[in-house]
C-alpha cells in the first residue's frame, strides 16, 4: 500500500480560519473558542504566509473571505465536519455491548444477572442481547457482537472468564428422584427421562451419564424437547428425570420445583466460557462487562 504524507496546517489554525469566517470578526472568534484576539490572528497570519495569499479582506469595516478563502472554507467546513463525525461515531465505541448466547445460555444464565449487569455498568452503556441456536452462534458474532458465551473443552485464545464447568446431574420433582433412587437399588421401575432432541454439539448427554452408572443402562428415554428451558418447565410438571447442568438448573432447586438425585455432578472437563470477540477487545466497556460476569458468577 502506497504511504500518504500530510502536509497540513494544525488543527487549531483551521478551526480557527472557521470561526474567523463564519462569524466575520476576528473578536467574536475569539471569545467563541475561549482565546485571546491576538492569539487567533496569529493562525490567520500564519495561514496566509503558509499558503502566500490572503484569506480575508480586511480592507471594509466587517472582515470577508476572500476568493481564495471561500474555497478554502467549504473544504475547511467539510474536513471539519467529517472529522467531527467520525470522532462521534468512534465515542460510542464503548457505549454499547453486545451479548451473543444460545437462548438457554440467556435465559438460564444472563437474564438472573442482567439488571445486576446494567446497574453496575451505568446507564451511559446499552447492554444488548442477542440470542441464536448453537450452531448459528458464529453467524451472529460476524454482526459486531462483544462477547460470546461457547462450550469448549480448552480456553479460548481471546480474552475469556469460566462461566462454570459443565458438570451434570439428574433432576425431577421430589416423586420421580425418589423413582430413581428405588430404581439404582433394584427396587422397581426407572424414571422416564427426559431429552433434546437435537444436535448435541459436543455436550455431555444422558448417554455420558448412563455409561458412567451400569444399574441405569437399561433407563431409556421417554419424551424430548428442542429447548432446554421447555424441557425443564416438563421436568418440574412431573413428566420424567431430566438432565440438569450445574449453574443452569439452580434456581429450580433453589425454589424447590426440581430435587437434585442424589451424588455427584459427572463431568469430562468441558467448560462454558464467556469470551470477547475481535470486536469485544477495542470495547472498553464489553472487557469490563466480562470482568463484571466472572464477579457476579463466583460469588453464587
Amino acid at each position: 500500500m502506497a504511504s500518504r504524507k500530510y502536509n497540513l496546517p494544525s488543527t487549531n489554525s483551521l478551526i480557527a480560519f472557521e470561526a474567523v469566517a463564519r462569524r466575520q470578526s476576528f473578536a467574536r472568534a475569539a471569545e467563541e473558542l475561549n482565546t485571546s484576539q491576538p492569539a487567533i490572528s496569529r493562525h490567520i497570519r500564519n495561514l496566509e504566509i503558509r499558503f502566500g495569499t490572503d484569506l480575508f479582506d480586511r480592507s471594509g469595516a466587517r472582515i470577508r473571505l476572500t476568493r481564495a478563502g471561500e474555497g478554502f472554507f467549504m473544504q475547511v467546513v467539510q474536513m471539519l465536519d467529517g472529522l467531527q463525525s467520525a470522532i462521534e461515531d468512534l465515542a460510542t465505541t464503548g457505549r454499547e455491548v453486545t451479548l451473543v448466547c444460545s437462548h438457554t445460555v440467556s435465559h438460564l444464565l444472563v437474564m438472573p444477572r442482567y439488571a445486576m449487569l446494567r446497574r453496575i455498568l451505568g446507564p451511559q452503556v446499552e447492554l444488548r442481547l442477542l440470542t441464536a441456536e448453537y450452531n448459528l452462534v458464529q453467524a451472529a458474532i460476524d454482526t459486531g457482537a462483544d462477547i460470546v458465551f461457547e462450550y469448549a473443552s480448552a480456553p479460548p485464545e481471546r480474552q475469556h472468564v469460566i462461566v462454570c464447568p459443565e458438570e451434570i446431574k439428574p433432576v425431577g420433582t421430589r416423586a420421580i428422584v425418589d423413582q430413581a433412587v428405588a430404581a439404582l437399588d433394584g427396587n422397581g421401575p426407572p424414571p422416564p427421562l427426559l431429552s433434546l432432541q437435537r444436535e448435541n454439539h459436543g455436550w455431555l448427554s444422558w448417554t455420558d451419564w448412563l455409561t458412567d452408572r451400569p444399574a441405569a443402562a437399561d433407563w431409556s428415554i421417554s419424551e424430548t424437547h428442542d429447548n432446554y428451558v421447555y424441557l425443564l418447565e416438563a421436568a418440574v410438571a412431573g413428566n420424567g428425570l431430566a438432565l440438569g447442568w450445574r449453574g443452569f438448573v439452580n434456581s429450580y432447586v433453589e425454589r424447590g420445583d426440581l430435587v437434585e438425585l442424589p451424588g455427584g455432578w459427572f463431568s469430562k472437563g468441558t467448560h462454558i466460557y464467556a469470551r470477547l470477540t475481535r470486536h469485544g477487545a477495542q470495547n472498553t466497556a464489553a472487557q469490563k462487562c466480562l470482568h463484571l460476569l466472572s464477579d457476579l458468577l463466583s460469588a453464587e
